[in-house]
């Protein structure tokens, strides 16, 4: 059966702009997701493909909402339908932010697309350049459920992200273009040759999303999708930020499996090279307790909360403090285990101390540091194991461990660095 819809996006398609695959992924993530508030930058096919999927949706959501009442008879539909999950009120709408000043795309058609094919309703154009709304009218489109990035550059895309990601609604997804790109690299080969090769690597963004997912207690996840048989305008990159009761339990997966009824034990899988515990991680433990510890506002909210548990609200009221500055304190005292928060208060970890007490085992100290770079290679190899994996240490912390081993910290700070064993910003420190 001809399907208008199939004729109007081949209509739109562009070969270049790469989206053949994004865009029914997009319509598929509209489906599932069911949200209220989308938002995308830069128009095209994919905007087509985002409203067909929020009407999709729309009358999917209908449907259930018919069997959730007991208008519709279907037991097997209904045994996997989540009640409270079907909306009296959803209206899904998608704003579309382009000022159509990229030559050759489809945007400039996409209304009347939608208009001919009865969308229209769910669309509105916000032709401006991203960049020159204000904050208020950002605020004004409340919680963001799925955002959509296809627009500009590397460096766009962060300050998209920078703008748009607080007001993603917790469970939302921020769903951006081509998280590879293709470059040349270097290989060494040996006895100082070099050769150069074209690779398709992770962008530079991708490089530091996976960085932030990687430390404890981090708010999303990471998922890159690509298109091997493509070398630009290739694959897709999911950030999904966590929604409430997603924290941690911190219970060991086979007593979570026994708690669930499963009687067959199982160990978790192993799919990343995990070292065993040491003394030395017990000691770094010790050292993001101290450092937790080593800001004067942290110090007096963690004595108010062993004191008395409450609320940030009630924690911030005592001390005279902003909640948010306050707010700021309690999660970094939880990623460093000293505070949890359950009930809807924060109450002090008490066991937390007797790790305090360890200390870490000192290297033998370098009588030089070697001049050679294949044996300097090797030497601040030897450094790398005295960093927790994916902590951030400031500068002050780092300068500790390093003295240790050799009194010129500055250099050792700089090599590590440069041969890319530790990864520096904003001045912070953390191993990759």
């Amino acid at each position: 059966m001809h399907d208008p819809a199939d004729e109007a996006l081949s209509a739109l398609a562009r070969p270049g702009m790469g989206t053949e695959n994004a865009g029914p992924a997009l319509r598929a993530l509209a489906r599932m997701l069911r949200p209220r508030t989308v938002v995308e930058v830069g128009a095209g096919s994919s905007t087509l493909h985002l409203l067909l999927g929020l009407r999709d949706a729309l009358f999917e959501a209908a449907e259930d909402r018919k069997i959730v009442h007991g208008q519709v008879a279907a037991d097997e539909r209904a045994s996997v339908l989540h009640p409270r999950s079907v909306l009296d009120d959803y209206a899904p709408r998608l704003l579309v932010v382009d000022d159509f000043s990229v030559p050759g795309t489809s945007a400039h058609h996409v209304r009347e697309t939608a208009c001919s094919l009865g969308l229209d309703s769910m669309l509105t154009f916000v032709e401006r350049d991203f960049f020159d709304l204000a904050d208020h009218e950002l605020d004004a489109w409340g919680p963001l459920d799925l955002v959509w990035l296809d627009a500009g550059t590397q460096a766009d895309d962060a300050r998209f992200l920078t703008s748009l990601w607080p007001r993603v609604a917790p469970g939302g997804t921020v769903v951006l273009h081509e998280p590879y790109l293709a470059t040349t690299v270097e290989t060494d080969v040996g006895e100082g040759g070099v050769r150069v090769a074209c690779r398709v690597v992770p962008t530079p963004l991708l490089q530091e999303l996976r960085r932030q997912a990687a430390v404890p207690a981090s708010e999303f996840d990471v998922l890159a999708l690509s298109e091997p048989h493509k070398h630009r305008q290739t694959g897709l990159l999911l950030l999904r930020k966590h929604g409430a009761g997603e924290r941690d339990r911190k219970v060991p997966f086979p007593e979570e499996l026994k708690a669930l009824g499963e009687t067959d034990s199982a160990e978790p899988p192993q799919l990343g090279s995990v070292p065993a515990k040491t003394s030395v991680d017990t000691a770094d433990a010790a050292g993001g307790i101290l450092a937790a510890l080593a800001d004067v506002t942290r110090r007096t909210v963690y004595s108010a909360v062993v004191l008395q548990a409450d609320t940030t609200q009630g924690i911030a009221e005592r001390l005279g403090m902003a909640p948010g500055r306050c707010a700021k304190s309690l999660s970094t005292l939880e990623q460093a285990e000293l505070v949890v928060y359950t009930d809807r208060r924060w109450s002090a970890v008490s066991d937390v101390w007797r790790h305090a007490a360890l200390r870490r085992p000192r290297p033998r100290p370098a009588v030089s540091i070697p001049s050679k770079h294949s044996k300097r290679r090797t030497f601040l190899e030897g450094l790398v194991p005295l960093f927790e994996l994916h902590r951030r240490y400031p500068e002050v912390e780092v300068n500790e461990i390093l003295r240790e081993v050799h009194p010129d910290v500055a250099a050792l700070r700089r090599y590590l660095v440069e041969e890319q064993l530790l990864v520096r910003a904003d001045g912070r420190y953390w191993r990759p």
